[in-house]
């Protein structure tokens, strides 16, 4: 049975189904104006660096995950926090008291899933929203051996996958969070399986002791 992963991460025995294309958009902004950075990807970081907007080294990044943070502290970042649980919601509910009455910027996608910005001017935060990139589907030139075992990391791949191919009832779907999940289409009789541990590597590794049960 073959595992796919949708995205560019390579693991062995893992076909990848690269389905998507970032694409960036020009803005102008000064970090100055700001008491915190909020990031739900490393895209935005990478946003940062396309257009040469130089880290403020006090400037506090909130991001969704700890990859995300990584990336902001390999910029030149230096005050970064991010929750336990790699979902907009914990961040939110982890450092909502510290962002209150702050001036934060929200760095995101033309397209997100969460209302983490509706929610942080509930909170009375004042927020400026700035799109920073597109997720765009890129068509595959791969075809399918179904049934398989399809892994999917975020909303996006699981939206871009559905962009170009269908689940026979057969696959097995391995999502890595939550929110992944109840994205996917009602009425499947799929077996789906949530990972325990927010990794690819994790997932992977769930992917391949299922092959082994088939």
């Amino acid at each position: 049975m073959m595992i796919y992963l949708v995205g560019e991460v390579h693991f062995e025995g893992v076909q990848n189904l690269v389905l998507n294309e970032i694409c960036f958009f020009d803005f102008s902004l000064d970090l100055n104006e700001f008491d915190a950075l909020i990031i739900t990807s490393k895209n935005a970081i990478k946003a940062l660096k396309r257009l040469h907007i130089k880290p403020i080294k006090d400037l506090s990044v909130y991001a969704v995950g700890a990859k995300t943070a990584k990336k902001a502290l390999e910029y030149g970042f230096k005050e970064v926090k991010f929750p336990q649980k790699a979902y907009a919601s914990e961040l939110l509910a982890e450092f909502k008291e510290e962002l209150k009455g702050k001036k934060c910027l929200y760095l995101r996608a033309k397209k997100v899933r969460s209302n983490l910005g509706k929610e942080l001017l509930n909170l009375g935060v004042y927020l400026r929203e700035c799109i920073a990139y597109e997720n765009k589907p890129l068509k595959p030139d791969i075809s399918l051996i179904q049934p398989a075992i399809f892994i999917f990391n975020a909303y996006s791949a699981l939206r871009n996958f559905l962009h170009f191919y269908s689940f026979n009832e057969k696959d097995i779907i391995i999502c890595l969070g939550q929110s992944t999940a109840k994205a996917l289409p009602q009425g499947l009789l799929n077996k789906i399986y949530i990972s325990q541990e927010q990794s690819l590597q994790a997932c992977v590794s769930l992917a391949k002791s299922l092959v082994k049960q088939e």
